[in-house]
């Protein structure tokens, strides 16, 4: 069985592909196959895609990077969908995924997760959960951190946990809930039987899924392994550009979608640690979607996610911001 199944969704951005794909094709570790997923780009594209295929295949050879092409709709199927169904043609025993707009930057990253991975079977400490790190980049200034899980090394030497011979630390929910971020999936590999068993990526979100699946996946993980190496860059999209999911969507809809995130942790978790996480989440997020209301002057929502974000974590001053909204709800008339 191939080890690493590298898993890339691309739609309509062929120049940015090709990055990516090169990033993949550099890796050192050689047991490795890519799955590329093309969501319904347009014909304008298509030359561009197989050229950059073609090539790639003549190095890399046509049994260990295939391509797969879904049926055009309006705005695609959606990166969850495409990642999901590029595993699904998959045969790795792991799974790696990379964005088709970012890169990863360390040719050792999936020999070192291989070795880490072989380590800690070995020295009974067997993991089917692989997380790494990455910076990111707004066009050529990086974003200050620690983003996603750049803090995680350091807490966890400040809690007296000692890092493996190969620098991994081993991880449970309470320290990754403690990094205040989750692994994005430029940094992730997992087991593809564990991938299975979550049903993998949830195709209704469109926005914060990588969020969704790290919260999943460390509520049935059998063993997380964290290295704090720095293995990809992510480039955030431009926010006068609608070139991405994350561009062509309003705050209150990538809000709404962050509540699907933190409601189902809250409601379906085994374990009470990130139930409890899903609920203080969810409750942020009704804070922040009543207040982006309250600005725009829709007094009557405002009010019921103010109610909602009260409930869940009552204060004085947002008890005071409930109220408020209810007074401008009726001053207003907002039915």
């Amino acid at each position: 069985m191939t080890i690493f199944s590298v898993i890339i969704a691309t739609r309509d951005r062929p120049a940015l592909f090709k990055e990516a794909l090169a990033s993949v094709l550099a890796q050192t570790e050689t047991d490795k196959e890519i799955v590329v997923i093309d969501d319904g780009s347009k014909e304008e594209h298509r030359m561009a895609y197989e050229q950059i295929l073609g090539e790639a295949q003549a190095a890399l050879g046509t049994a260990r990077l295939k391509m797969y092409s879904l049926v055009a709709s309006s705005i695609g199927h959606g990166p969850s969908f495409a990642m999901n169904y590029g595993v699904s043609k998959s045969l790795g025993e792991f799974i790696a995924f990379l964005d088709d707009d970012d890169l990863w930057t360390d040719p050792g990253h999936l020999a070192r997760a291989r070795s880490v991975l072989a380590a800690a079977a070995d020295s009974q400490r067997p993991a089917d959960t692989y997380m790494a790190h990455q910076d990111a980049y707004l066009e050529d200034r990086q974003v200050p951190g620690p983003l996603w899980l750049g803090g995680l090394a350091d807490q966890m030497r400040a809690r007296g946990a000692a890092p493996a011979a190969d620098g991994s630390f081993s991880v449970g929910i309470e320290d990754l809930l403690a990094a205040g971020g989750f692994c994005h999936t430029n940094c992730l590999i997992v087991r593809r039987d564990l991938y299975n068993a979550i049903s993998g990526m949830d195709a209704y979100i469109r926005w914060e899924s990588d969020r969704d699946l790290f919260l999943r996946l460390i509520d049935k993980t059998g063993g997380a392994l964290f290295h704090p190496a720095l293995v990809s860059r992510h480039r955030v999209p431009p926010p006068s550009q609608a070139i991405n999911v994350t561009t062509g969507l309003s705050m209150l809809e990538k809000r709404l979608f962050q509540l699907r995130v933190t409601d189902k942790a809250a409601l379906f978790a085994r374990h009470g640690a990130i139930r409890a996480h899903g609920r203080r989440e969810s409750a942020i997020t009704a804070k922040k979607i009543a207040d982006e209301l309250a600005k725009a002057g829709r007094w009557q929502s405002a009010a019921f996610f103010a109610r909602r974000g009260f409930a869940a974590r009552p204060s004085f001053k947002w008890g005071l911001f409930t109220a408020w909204c209810h007074v401008r709800q009726v001053i207003s008339g907002d039915p």
